[in-house]
């Protein structure tokens, strides 16, 4: 109830209306504290073993191996504060959850494009400019984030919404999601994904992709494990950027609306080296940025050299064409959708988790919630419990006798 319900209060309540168990919120607090300790230390002994099995590993099988196993990864908020400062609010700070979701889809491969033109939903001016607007917002909260504790904006728009419709055929189906969530640096989220990727037998799957948005972390991970995995830069960021480039270029409406256009539909059909080449040529017609200069962000020579930027370092992972006759996802939409699931248990203006294994505690335990196994079930089930437990008295009882 504790992963299910928006706080540990509202679990209170919905426990002694339902089920007519009287237990107060601090004691719910306590327990799901306790399981998360210790499923967080269950999980850390699995990805131990996995890590340290012998070179080369030799991947699970699944006993029907996915058609296509798809990782995706990405970074969500939780306020933190100092632990074992007493009663109060002690050092609040915000702090990263890296955030993984394992996909098995179904999927299907073409022998040409199965959508070579930019879909109506990114030709929506309407929709594209709440689409970047949304992003621009999400950025500026995370470094507000980090000057105060000014509470999120709940207005804003997913940068995956789209459209009401029917999802186009080619595009994979999921068939079965779990996930993880954690406080822990990049260095020790990867292995963590690795295991759980090797515990379903993504490893051993036809179809292997690993989609993330550009940050550096992300394609570190991808690199070191899951090198075999397709590699896919999320389309809703190439167009943003070249969305905001054209903006800050052309004065006119209509004239910066045909540029996104061009931008975006080169982007799409894989000729990112082309936009590369205009984005410099603008860059020259628009002068050098001023070294050591505060130059603001609005600057149409920082956001034209972003924008060259971000597609130069990205270009290799922006095959969109190929990954669509792969049958492949070429959005992050459903890892933005995770954030979202585990942000609406740990994320408020009135939520701040201790720092260290209570905050990872909670992390573990909506994981575990919105997953779609039994694992929590599972873990309770088989959990280890003291001697005395009533569980344990059939045990006892038939060993002495």
């Amino acid at each position: 109830m504790a992963g299910v319900t928006s706080s540990f209060d509202v679990a209170e309540v919905a426990l002694k209306v339902v089920g007519e168990i009287a237990i107060s919120d601090r004691q719910i607090n306590n327990l799901t504290t306790e399981m998360g300790e210790a499923m967080a230390a269950d999980r850390d002994a699995r990805t131990g073993q996995y890590v340290e099995q012998p070179l080369p590993r030799q991947p699970t099988v699944a006993e029907v191996p996915p058609e296509l196993a798809a990782v995706f990864c990405d970074g969500g908020r939780m306020r933190t504060r100092a632990p074992d400062q007493g009663r109060g609010i002690h050092q609040p700070h915000w702090r990263e959850t890296k955030n993984a979701a394992f996909h098995r889809m179904e999927s299907r491969s073409f022998d040409e494009d199965p959508q070579p033109d930019l879909p109506d939903c990114f030709r929506n001016q309407a929709y594209v400019e709440k689409l970047v607007n949304g992003l621009k917002c999400l950025k500026n909260e995370a470094r507000q984030e980090e000057a105060d504790t000014k509470p999120s904006s709940p207005a804003i728009a997913s940068a995956q919404e789209t459209p009401a419709g029917k999802a186009p055929p080619w595009q994979p189906q999921t068939r079965f999601r779990t996930c993880l969530s954690s406080l822990a640096p990049s260095e020790e989220f990867g292995p963590m994904m690795a295991a759980e990727a090797d515990a379903r037998g993504f490893f051993a799957a036809n179809k292997r992709a690993f989609v993330g948005d550009g940050l550096g972390y992300n394609w570190s991970i991808q690199q070191r494990w899951f090198p075999g995995f397709v590699p896919i830069t999320d389309f809703i960021h190439p167009l943003e950027y070249v969305y905001t480039a054209a903006k800050a270029i052309h004065a006119d409406a209509s004239e910066r609306w045909r540029q996104y256009l061009d931008w975006a539909n080169a982007c799409w059909q894989g000729r990112v080296h082309d936009v590369i080449a205009q984005l410099e040529g603008w860059q020259s017609q628009l002068g050098p940025l001023a070294e050591g200069a505060e130059i603001p962000d609005s600057d149409p020579r920082k956001v034209v050299q972003a924008a060259a930027r971000y597609l130069a370092n990205n270009r290799s992972r922006m095959d969109y064409p190929r990954y669509r006759r792969c049958g492949l996802p070429v959005t992050s939409s459903l890892a933005e959708s995770l954030v979202k699931q585990v942000s609406k248990r740990v994320k408020g203006t009135e939520k701040f988790w201790n720092d260290g294994p209570s905050g990872e505690a909670i992390l573990q335990v909506r994981a575990a919630v919105i997953s779609d196994d039994d694992r929590l079930q599972r873990w309770i089930r088989s959990r280890p419990v003291s001697p005395f437990s009533p569980r344990c008295r059939g045990v006892l009882q038939a060993n002495s006798a």
